[in-house]
């Protein structure tokens, strides 16, 4: 209870003060409602504040102090400790949630009247003095009852944690009784409070059991919204590096035809096969833009629908504290078809983009090696031309320009070209 990682994991309420009233005597209060070894694991850990009191870690870990030592020692300190004072008031609160819960009579009274209702309990010693002051605490427009409270209970308040109430309190307390009567009534108060301790510590015990299973749940919820966030980041890094060899290559393309189109002043009609290149190349572009879309879009859907299963993970606690066991498995069912639908709609736009890239590299291969056949076309003209003779270059020249076409459309002719697909 004491570990600083479930301090941090609770709740974060605000420190509440009570005017006219020490702070002190508050914290003592959400103290009493534990037992020794909560309180001694509690504190075992807190060197520095123990280092103010007359304790140490030994005769906590031994057990060796009082639990009405134990709480007039270290209650001064609550306040400045503001983890201890959290991990106390969570406790207290999560308590008092269960007493409301108890009381069925509550749900139906406004706020007065439920503090009158609640008074009433504590007279017929139902619930513990130090429970009502508690619930008091926690609602600032009844804190002007508080006072009342230590007036008529300041005695065993003073007995149960050692710490003496100031005379302004006005305190009341009872006359000495025979002894014979005094030890009857100290040993039907010591059997009574060992009952409610007995009752009180069942609540606390099986609260504790279902919060540590609910947090292992959501450990559980985490890990896997984990695995598929890094499943997604992997993806991610695969197509970025896609991304790039696909920007190598459409450079590469765009150096090639920047060739052709130098040579297209030589070769004339070459002009208008460059045109259709350039534009089937900016359809892929266009295309290869329209899948990163795609791609930021389902990450932006990944990030949300994670962002609600969080929120409904850090709700779920409190949906739950009527019925926690009947609607647990129905929320973890959805969950789990959230995270199965979530992978599904990820695997199959990966594999859709996939299939789509894996044919932009085929056009973009056929592209290339047409741009290669152009060079060796050309080239091949100029080597035929320079060997001609100046006599009869006009007439070989119209012969091979002929010739030239033929080919060039018996090569290109029957190419097909490509419209750009919807995606």
């Amino acid at each position: 209870m004491a570990k600083s990682k479930t301090k941090k994991s609770l709740r974060r309420l605000k420190y509440i003060e009570v005017e006219g009233i020490d702070k002190q005597y508050l914290d003592a209060c959400l103290l009493v409602n534990l037992d020794l070894g909560q309180l001694c694991e509690a504190f075992e850990d807190e060197k520095q504040l123990l280092a103010k009191t007359n304790l140490t870690v030994l005769k906590l870990k031994t057990r060796e102090v009082s639990k009405q030592e134990l709480i007039r020692e270290v209650s001064p300190h609550i306040s400045s400790n503001y983890l201890l004072y959290n991990l106390f008031a969570n406790l207290n609160y999560r308590m008092l949630q269960m007493l409301e819960e108890q009381f069925s009579d509550l749900h139906s009274l406004s706020l007065e009247e439920k503090a009158e209702y609640l008074y009433e309990r504590v007279q017929e010693e139902e619930i513990g003095y130090s429970t009502y002051i508690n619930w008091l605490r926690f609602h600032e427009q009844l804190h002007h009852r508080i006072l009342e409270v230590f007036q008529k209970y300041g005695e065993k308040f003073e007995e149960e944690t050692g710490i003496q109430l100031p005379s302004s309190f006005n305190v009341k307390r009872e006359e000495k009784k025979e002894e014979k009567g005094d030890e009857l009534y100290k040993e039907l108060t010591n059997i009574i409070r060992l009952l409610t301790n007995v009752r009180d510590q069942a609540k606390r015990e099986i609260f504790k059991e279902q919060y540590e299973e609910k947090q292992k749940e959501v450990e559980q919820l985490h890990k896997q919204l984990s695995a598929v966030t890094d499943q997604l980041d992997s993806k991610e890094k695969q197509l970025a590096k896609q991304m790039k060899e696909t920007a190598k290559l459409a450079k590469k393309l765009e150096e090639e035809q920047q060739k052709v189109i130098q040579k297209q002043k030589e070769a004339g009609q070459l002009g208008q096969e460059i045109g259709k290149l350039r534009g089937q190349v900016e359809e892929l572009t266009k295309k290869n833009k329209t899948l990163q879309q795609e791609i930021e879009s389902k990450s932006k859907q990944m990030s949300k629908l994670t962002k609600e299963i969080e929120e409904r993970s850090e709700n779920r606690w409190k949906l739950e504290k009527v019925k926690i066991q009947e609607t647990y498995e129905e929320r973890v069912a959805q969950l789990e078809e959230t995270v199965q639908q979530l992978q599904s709609q990820l695997e199959k736009s990966l594999q859709e983009f996939e299939q789509e890239r894996t044919r932009y590299e085929n056009e973009i291969d056929i592209l290339r090696r047409k741009v290669d056949m152009y060079e060796q076309m050309i080239n091949s003209q100029q080597n035929e031309h320079r060997h001609e003779n100046d006599t009869t270059t006009l007439t070989s020249q119209k012969e091979e320009d002929s010739k030239s076409d033929e080919w060039f459309d018996s090569l290109f002719g029957d190419l097909p070209v490509n419209e750009p697909e919807k995606i």
